[in-house]
């Protein structure tokens, strides 16, 4: 082989080995780049399935009551409309059963079934606490009696709402503190299953609650 060419080839393989190096470290340097935004994006997204979104027509107004964070958020279909950011609820925690005197509040997805303007807490919504899902999984694990089980049924078949007499309890909702101090409100739960929030915060509530109106509780 000629000199001249082995030359020329020699140089050749040196430019593609240091082309191809260069290479690596920009990939590298790349991969290094996007890692973190990956990440986020993975963040960003167990964030949001945590939030469990209901099914609810673009338009409905409903209610999400995060116990963790100690949060109350209006929405409107998928768009939030406002928040609450402090609220307090039952002084035992909560639970899914929320058996009478408990002082526990349900966890799950309810509906508002009456209003009282007239409470003692400034404004109630109460809710169909217990819902026929919540009984009937009572009534399969032995805490409600088939007579229990019975009386609900045609108290709600009859009255179009959950009864508050059984061993479940009732008389659930959310309202306000009425004479009660928003000091003492902010340093610790108080209720009795109830989720509650200032008399401002209930009546800035009212324009958008309403009977039929969703409320979950996670």
């Amino acid at each position: 082989m000629p000199k001249s060419l082995l030359v020329a080839l020699t140089a050749t393989f040196l430019l593609i080995a240091t082309s191809t190096q260069a290479g690596m470290h920009r990939l590298a340097s790349s991969v290094a780049t996007i890692a973190p935004t990956i990440e986020e994006t993975i963040s960003l997204w167990s964030e949001l399935a945590a939030i469990e979104l209901p099914k609810v027509a673009p338009e409905e107004v409903w209610v999400r009551i995060d116990l963790k964070r100690r949060e109350l958020a209006l929405f409107q279909g998928e768009h939030r409309i406002l928040t609450i950011p402090y609220l307090a609820f039952g002084t035992a925690g909560a639970n899914r059963i929320r058996l009478q005197g408990s002082s526990q509040t349900p966890i799950g997805e309810f509906r508002i079934d009456r209003i009282n303007r007239q409470s003692r807490f400034k404004l109630f919504f109460g809710i169909d606490y217990p819902t026929p899902d919540i009984v009937h999984e009572a009534w399969r694990n032995g805490i409600l009696t088939d007579r229990d089980y019975r009386d609900y049924r045609i108290y709600r078949r009859q009255h179009g709402r959950s009864p508050a007499h059984t061993p479940l309890g009732g008389h659930i909702g959310i309202h306000g503190l009425g004479n009660r101090p928003v000091r003492f409100h902010q340093i610790r739960d108080w209720t009795e299953g109830c989720i509650a929030v200032t008399n401002a915060e209930i009546q800035m509530l009212e324009r958008w609650l309403d009977v039929g109106t969703l409320v979950v509780i996670r």
